[in-house]
């Protein structure tokens, strides 16, 4: 949709500021933080590690010989409701690898769990009240559990390879040792993730970075990333338009509207970096 395009054209200046920014240089510890019970958290984590600061959030790092410890803190409640809303993504990238060869996204985000309800994407950023309407209420709190019981990887080995992610349940992923888990009060996270370091048989998502290795670090909540795509020629399921029986024109003025309630409505998009270096044994 030639809006959406638009949108796209006046968010990228963001996206580059954003990724010229300067890269903080972390070194994380060696060890493995404790979990308490039957359900995965890196709680401990934030007693043992450095608490590094990033522009609206908090990170904590560690690692053993077999995975990737990290622990993240949002201390703004509007960007924590972005990545709700729009998902939050974690990237690992080898010193040899292409940037953003490895990525997993957890939560998903309403949005794209809105993809499985026709017109439901549109409807939703079209119309600040569409979850209010009984027809819609249940598809968004369906939306939000899956959100929370699945998550999105993506693995590149190369520039032309396409940002596809592909959904996996959490159970899945736990299966191939690679965990992940949400402290969620609807106004500040805390995301734990558990990456394996290695693709093994026993953990087939991996990044394949070792102990000793620098291996950058990326954060991002981004929005145009989603609307990258073919999007639905169906109506919303019900808005506040539609139920006043008033219908849509696509003249330059109605797509100027759109384009500013959707900036109102997702934000700047957000994206940070960091170089860690891995801890060995030995340290």
């Amino acid at each position: 949709m030639k809006y959406f395009r638009t949108l796209a054209l006046l968010i990228a200046p963001f996206l580059l500021v954003l990724s010229c920014s300067s890269t903080t240089k972390v070194a994380s510890q060696f060890n493995t933080p404790e979990t308490s019970g039957q359900t995965f958290h890196l709680e401990s984590l934030s007693r043992t590690a450095e608490r590094i600061f990033l522009d609206d959030l908090v990170f904590y790092v560690s690692n053993d010989e077999t995975h990737l410890y990290v622990l993240v803190d949002f201390m703004s409640s509007r960007r924590y409701q972005h990545a709700r809303e729009f998902g939050f993504t974690l990237y690992i990238d080898g010193s040899n690898s292409v940037k953003r060869s490895f990525g997993v996204t957890y939560p998903t985000g309403i949005y794209y769990q809105l993809g499985n309800y026709p017109g439901a994407q549109q409807g939703y950023l079209d119309e600040p009240n569409w979850s209010n309407f009984p027809e819609n209420r249940s598809i968004k709190e369906a939306a939000e559990r899956s959100s929370r019981q699945n998550a999105l990887l993506v693995q590149r080995t190369s520039r032309r390879d396409p940002m596809q992610p592909f959904p996996f349940p959490l159970a899945q992923l736990s299966a191939q040792n690679l965990m992940l888990h949400l402290d969620d009060d609807e106004r500040t996270g805390r995301i734990s993730f558990a990456i394996p370091l290695q693709t093994r048989s026993t953990s087939q998502f991996a990044p394949d970075i070792t102990p000793g290795e620098t291996v950058r670090v990326g954060f991002e909540i981004d929005p145009i990333r989603l609307l990258d795509m073919d999007m639905p020629g169906t109506a919303p399921l019900i808005t506040s338009e539609t139920a006043s029986g008033r219908t849509r024109t696509d003249d330059d003025q109605e797509d100027r509207e759109r384009i500013n309630r959707l900036l109102r409505r997702m934000g700047d998009p957000y994206e940070q970096w960091a170089e860690v270096t891995l801890a060995t044994p030995s340290e």
